[in-house]
């Protein structure tokens, strides 16, 4: 059964902004990517303000702004362009601040190339221009850090949904997920929305190339790690029968 994420994320939202604990984020956002919950989205990024208004720091500003693209991502399963356009401006002025960080700037670039992927799928039109700007920043995080499983994901994604004339490879793409993957071990991030989304994608890629058992055993591997993955056990893993 799905599991409904706003009974679980509420009371610990309450909780944790009583005991300032910014690092407890990080569940609530996974809470609410493995439902597919854009209300649980929407009051993460509240909290994330929150923590970030009470403690301004260049960390509470990342982790707003990946809050914020989180709930952008969850735009994109129905075309919520209305929830997207919200939210959209406010996290590209952070990103956009976060570009000049010694720290988060490789991760500020990849994640604001992949703002732009987003646009430019609500508007195609938009391609023509903001598609050579959002190569561009991809190309500056790559070089700055190509070992970062934030930037490689990107680069990932970027190289999946990129038309094939216009430098796309899917084959690179499968590549790249899955060092993606292999970078996302033994960090903060290893248990996070987006080390669970890099599986989701690369079963995906395995399934359009015709390899049905890879593709099973990736989506298997991923419910090892999050039984409750509702995207992969509901749905792909089913596609596949």
């Amino acid at each position: 059964m799905k599991t409904n994420s706003k009974f679980l994320i509420l009371p610990m939202m309450i909780v944790l902004l009583a005991m300032g604990i910014p690092q407890e984020l990080k569940q609530m956002n996974y809470l609410a990517y493995l439902n597919s919950d854009k209300e649980a989205w929407k009051q993460n990024v509240g909290f994330a303000y929150k923590l970030y208004q009470d403690k301004p720091s260049e960390e509470a500003k990342f982790q707003l702004a990946l809050t914020e693209y989180g709930l952008l991502n969850a735009t994109m399963i129905d075309q919520d362009e209305k929830l997207f356009d919200a939210y959209a401006s406010d996290c590209q002025d952070r990103l956009e601040d976060l570009t000049e960080s010694k720290k988060y700037g490789a991760e500020a670039k990849a994640l604001l190339s992949g703002l732009l992927g987003f646009k430019m799928a609500y508007s195609p039109m938009k391609s023509m221009f903001l598609g050579p700007k959002s190569s561009a920043l991809l190309e500056e995080a790559m070089k700055e850090n190509p070992q970062s499983p934030i930037v490689l994901k990107q680069y990932a994604s970027n190289l999946y949904f990129t038309p094939e004339m216009w430098g796309g490879d899917k084959e690179l793409a499968l590549i790249t997920y899955l060092k993606s993957t292999e970078k996302f071990v033994g960090t903060d991030f290893e248990k996070s929305w987006m080390h669970l989304d890099n599986l989701a994608w690369t079963g995906i890629i395995y399934q359009e190339s015709g390899n049905q058992t890879l593709a099973r055993q990736t989506w298997e591997e991923a419910l090892l790690i999050e039984p409750d993955f509702y995207w992969i056990s509901k749905q792909l893993l089913p596609s596949l029968n």
